[in-house]
């Protein structure tokens, strides 16, 4: 048949708008290419909330709230950066004084008492080295902190620092059925038990202290706790229950779990009726019995270098500061935060940022986790969806997944993007890997793009420290389906 503008029909196009809000949250585990488009294979510094893209977690000054008074917790007169927070409860005839200990570089101890109108760091008399534990303890009649460090286990009480003994440096500590349970730092394959209501009697026999001997089978012992009723230790490689109540002789060991992975010591955490703790191998929780992996999502993320990951748990939440491989200006050290949270079982990442020690304060005066972020500044604060630190805003991305919209025939042409956000940003548009990039204003932008592509990925990048994307969708014709 002879072809002629009489016969011949147009090809129409099939617009189809596409929805990229209802934002889900990071996953890396999946195919690009098989991923919804609203989910992200890259996302840090915003939060994901009902559907939309809020400010992330960063960095903002934490206060005590001291009947009329205000005041902020800060370094005065120091210059310090802390390496590890520790806190207690101390009472006495008058009044009780909630209590921040940290741990400066320079070996020195400091405390704030948290519930004084004048509250500042005050360096405790002396130089300890490292700090390898602290745990909460009623020593003689007065609670104060129970501090293993370098030189030998220490009572700490106000600022009065009482060596027990100069040859137990314990590397963990926990209090349970009034004894207290430790490692020791020049053997790491035995668990150490003090006599009753006495961490300064060690002795070995059965009224009084004693030790159990493990194998290698699970490696070193890194850290134990008083968790449910029972002393929980986790090693290297494996989890174990010991059951310790009254006499030595009813005491009882129950293994639980053996890792394929490593810890990592310092990001086992009690979260409520749970046990989180980061491995080699992924984020496990525990609850006392069975091992569940989360964060499979991000799992692909996490460097295998976690030398200096650590957590704490708040409000529900787990923090983690850890290295995740990401573009990032930081070397060697940890450079993100990631947040889960245990009800919601959601993941947001905070990046870019270098977090040296945290501590969950919840105390009448303050209830923060606080914070000594090494990077991008040497500043103490509270960690909170601000979008900053230390009132610099942090550099927030989402980006799509690429995407051939589920059409692998005939030709796509991209005519608009439309994007409604609250402070300014730039979108960034790849077709068929090559980039555009156009300007965003707070409001709603209409984005004229007009151009054929077979493969699409879209991201929103924002410097705002109030940055918020409510709305984002496409539209497209589709022709020669």
């Amino acid at each position: 048949m002879i072809r002629t503008y009489e016969n011949e029909k147009p090809l129409v196009p099939k617009r189809k708008t596409y929805d990229l809000s209802s934002f889900k949250g990071i996953n890396t585990t999946v195919a690009e290419e098989l991923l919804p488009f609203n989910y992200s294979p890259k996302s840090y510094n915003f939060c994901f909330g009902k559907g939309v893209l809020d400010p992330g977690y960063g960095v903002e000054n934490a206060y005590l709230k001291i009947g009329n008074v205000t005041r902020q917790i800060k370094r005065r007169g120091i210059t310090v950066k802390f390496v590890r927070f520790f806190r207690y409860t101390m009472h006495n005839l008058t009044q009780r004084l909630d209590r921040l200990v940290g741990l400066g570089d320079d070996g020195k101890l400091y405390d704030m008492a948290l519930n004084v109108t004048t509250a500042t760091f005050a360096p405790v008399t002396g130089t300890y080295g490292n700090v390898l534990d602290a745990v909460p303890y009623v020593y003689n009649g007065d609670d104060g902190l129970l501090v293993s460090t370098s030189t030998g286990l220490y009572f700490l009480r106000g600022m009065v620092m009482n060596r027990l003994s100069f040859s137990q440096v314990f590397t963990t500590m926990c209090v349970h059925s009034d004894r207290v349970f430790a490692v020791l730092k020049l053997d790491e394959y035995k668990l150490y038990f003090s006599d009753d209501f006495n961490p300064a009697n060690w002795q070995i026999s059965l009224k009084e202290g004693g030790y159990i001997s493990f194998d290698t089978e699970m490696g070193k012992v890194v850290k134990v706790l008083s968790y449910a009723g029972h002393v929980y230790l986790f090693f290297e490689h494996g989890i174990m229950r010991l059951t310790a109540y009254n006499l030595q002789t009813e005491f009882r060991l129950q293994k639980l779990y053996l890792s394929p992975g490593t810890i990592y010591k310092d990001t086992v955490a009690i979260c409520g009726d749970k046990i989180m703790f980061a491995a080699s191998d992924g984020v496990f929780v525990f609850d006392g019995v069975q091992i569940k992996k989360t964060m499979e999502e991000i799992s692909d993320l996490f460097d295998a270098d976690q030398s200096y990951a650590h957590a704490v748990h708040h409000g529900g939440k787990y923090y983690l500061a850890c290295r995740l491989n990401m573009d990032s200006t930081i070397a060697s050290a940890n450079n993100s935060l990631v947040v889960y949270d245990l009800w919601r079982q959601t993941v947001d990442v905070a990046h870019d940022l270098n977090i040296l020690s945290m501590v969950s304060l919840d105390f009448e005066t303050v209830r923060c986790v606080l914070a000594n972020v090494a990077y991008p500044s040497d500043y103490i604060g509270m960690i909170t969806r601000v979008g900053a630190i230390d009132s610099t805003p942090t550099a927030k991305l989402w980006q799509s997944p690429v995407t051939t919209l589920g059409v692998t025939t005939g030709k796509k042409f991209l005519r608009e993007i439309r994007v409604r956000t609250s402070g300014s940003g730039t979108l960034k548009v790849w077709l068929d890997g090559t980039l555009k990039e156009y300007a965003l204003a707070s409001g709603l932008n209409k984005v004229k793009v007009m151009a054929t592509f077979d493969k699409l990925r879209v991201a929103v990048a924002s410097s705002a420290a109030d940055a918020r994307v409510t709305l984002a969708e496409i539209t497209v014709d589709r022709y020669g389906e």
